[in-house]
């Protein structure tokens, strides 16, 4: 039930990629419909929001192409069981647009449990009338004292 209502979500965010999307509140909004995606492994979606030339670079330092990262949800190598987003900024500078937000990563990884505070940063740039991501930057936060 929960995947099924994550995949409505993600579909529903997922239209503001085809219409029009020229607010700092609609690139918020893709940027949830790419977090539903990813923990609904809607791969379509995440092909849709992503671009081609993709630079997805993970908290461990691991860096990813588009056919990387892709596979590794096709293949569920990478299982994103949550993406807790608790805060997001948006800024637009012309055709270009970058996303910070700070969320909770649970990801099964290569059969590895990961849970992680994450601060992200995406970066978005409007291609033939749609913003696609053309990379991904994430931290690690230091554990609260």
């Amino acid at each position: 039930m929960r995947i099924l209502m994550l995949v409505s979500m993600s579909l529903l965010l997922l239209g503001c990629a085809s219409g029009p999307v020229d607010t700092e509140d609609d690139l918020i909004a893709l940027d949830k419909a790419w977090a539903a995606a990813v923990v609904a492994n809607d791969v379509e979606s995440v092909e849709k929001i992503c671009a081609p030339d993709l630079i997805y670079s993970h908290s461990d330092g691991q860096i990813d192409s588009y056919d990387v990262y892709l596979g590794r949800l096709r293949k569920k190598t990478s299982n994103y069981q949550a993406i807790d987003i608790s805060k997001t900024t948006a800024k637009l500078y012309g055709d270009t647009a970058v996303v910070n937000a700070r969320a909770f990563f649970r990801v099964l990884a290569d059969g590895q449990q990961i849970n992680n505070d994450i601060s992200y940063t995406h970066v978005y740039l409007k291609r033939n009338g749609e913003w696609k991501m053309i990379a991904h930057q994430a931290a690690k936060m230091p554990p609260a004292m």
